[in-house]
């Protein structure tokens, strides 16, 4: 037989039992984040300065023949010169890096200029080659004239009066026509013509001539016309012209003549 107070107390205690909350679980401390460290900043080393160079330079003309006091001008911020030695070499030290405009001049050669890039580094060598001056033409000797063999002496100078002349030279009554030579030099032949009647057409295929009528009248056949004369008339008669002369009415026809071209003879 079950004891009563047994079961009273198992009635009576099991659900205060199982009313009874369970104890909360003790509190967990507050856990605290701390930061990351910040990295070390990296230290990175200073780039290297560019290293200046030599930059030997060769000058020869065409034929490889070393040219030497060749002037070498290194065009830049701060221009430098140097001068070729006798076996044509012009060194340039310690040259930064960067462009350069090189320029040689030397007595009778054509002056040149170069471009140039420096780079840091190695040295530099370069090679010219100079073109020699053109030579300047010879001067021009002039040409002689043609020599005629035996050239004719000037002549002499001469002066005289027409009329006087005419008074002492005059035309003879029987002669249809009268030439007197009155001066004569190395191109030319001056002569009086005295026409009574015609004179015969004619043509000069090395000599001009020119005439004027002093007195009377007369005609001259010029190439293919006639051409009335008379005191005064002055008449050029080109070389190769055919040329005729005659008198009108009954005085004399005086005419000047002068005939340019081949040396006049005597």
């Amino acid at each position: 037989m079950i004891p009563l107070s047994w079961l009273l107390s198992t009635l009576l205690g099991a659900p205060l039992a199982a009313q009874t909350p369970k104890p909360a679980p003790p509190a967990q401390p507050a856990t605290q984040t701390v930061p990351a460290p910040a990295p070390a900043p990296v230290r990175r080393r200073p780039a290297a300065a560019p290293t200046p160079v030599t930059v030997t330079i060769t000058v020869s003309d065409k034929t490889g023949t070393p040219i030497g006091d060749a002037s070498v001008s290194m065009l830049s911020d701060q221009p430098r010169e140097a001068k070729t030695t006798a076996g044509g070499v012009a060194r340039f030290l310690t040259v930064k890096p960067g462009d350069y405009r090189l320029r040689f001049d030397r007595d009778g050669f054509v002056s040149l200029e170069r471009d140039l890039i420096v780079k840091g580094g190695a040295p530099v060598t370069l090679e010219i080659t100079l073109t020699p001056m053109p030579a300047a033409p010879a001067p021009k000797t002039p040409e002689a004239p043609p020599s005629s063999g035996n050239p004719a002496p000037p002549g002499d100078a001469r002066s005289l009066t027409v009329v006087d002349f005419i008074e002492k030279n005059g035309i003879r009554g029987g002669d249809p026509v009268k030439t007197d030579q009155l001066g004569c030099t190395a191109s030319a032949n001056t002569m009086l013509l005295q026409i009574r009647d015609q004179v015969s057409e004619q043509s000069r295929a090395d000599a001009d001539e020119t005439i004027y009528v002093i007195a009377g009248e007369g005609s001259l056949r010029l190439g293919n016309k006639d051409v009335p004369l008379q005191a005064s008339t002055v008449a050029v008669i080109p070389r190769g012209t055919v040329r005729g002369l005659s008198r009108k009415g009954k005085n004399v026809l005086y005419v000047l003549s002068v005939v340019s071209g081949p040396p006049c003879t005597k």
